[in-house]
């Protein structure tokens, strides 16, 4: 009877491993952070490397995509996957690094063929001149599902409140001689 027990156990650990990897809530957290991980640019990594990515974020992309920005006007609009290819294109070329680091989830919600990503992010985007982005935001994404698997279909971000998320900060020491 052991012998019958041990492998009925591991063959349960796995189908509940499985059922769990593939359900539609870590579907769509691996394909947010495969998205945050797409737009990170490393400041070691030379242009062509950085536009490999490019390959991967045609296939996250729905045909158009809506962006809002709180502080980054020029990201405002409904834009075609090809333009944002060439955003990205030009920001491999331009940034010296960017940074997506994902903080946490605060939701998932999946319906039939729509998927509402809420979460916090730390993001840098250091170009030649200005820092567009630098600091925490509290992002939404919308995820479509279509006939190849979910796409983005619009991403909302702004700046965190820092009243709500910000420890306070340490009175500064005097230094005495």
């Amino acid at each position: 009877m052991k012998r019958i027990g041990l492998p009925v156990f591991i063959f349960a650990l796995l189908g509940a491993f499985l059922f769990w990897w593939f359900s539609p809530v870590q579907v769509i957290k691996r394909k947010t952070k495969t998205l945050l991980e797409t737009l990170t640019l490393q400041a070691s990594t030379g242009t062509a490397s950085r536009q490999m990515g490019g390959y991967a974020l045609n296939a996250l992309l729905a045909s158009e995509v809506e962006l809002q920005s709180s502080s980054i006007r020029e990201a405002n609009g409904t834009f075609e996957r090809s333009e944002m290819e060439s955003a990205y294109s030009w920001l491999c070329g331009q940034a010296k690094h960017t940074e997506f680091d994902l903080i946490s989830f605060r939701s998932v919600v999946i319906d039939d063929k729509t998927a509402n990503v809420n979460f916090t992010l730390n993001a840098v985007v250091e170009l030649p001149a200005y820092r567009p982005a630098d600091g925490e935001y509290e992002v939404h994404f919308r995820w479509q599902r279509e006939d190849d698997g979910w796409k983005l279909a619009s991403a909302h971000w702004t700046e965190a409140d820092m009243k709500n998320t910000a420890k306070p900060a340490a009175a500064p020491k005097e230094i005495s001689e």
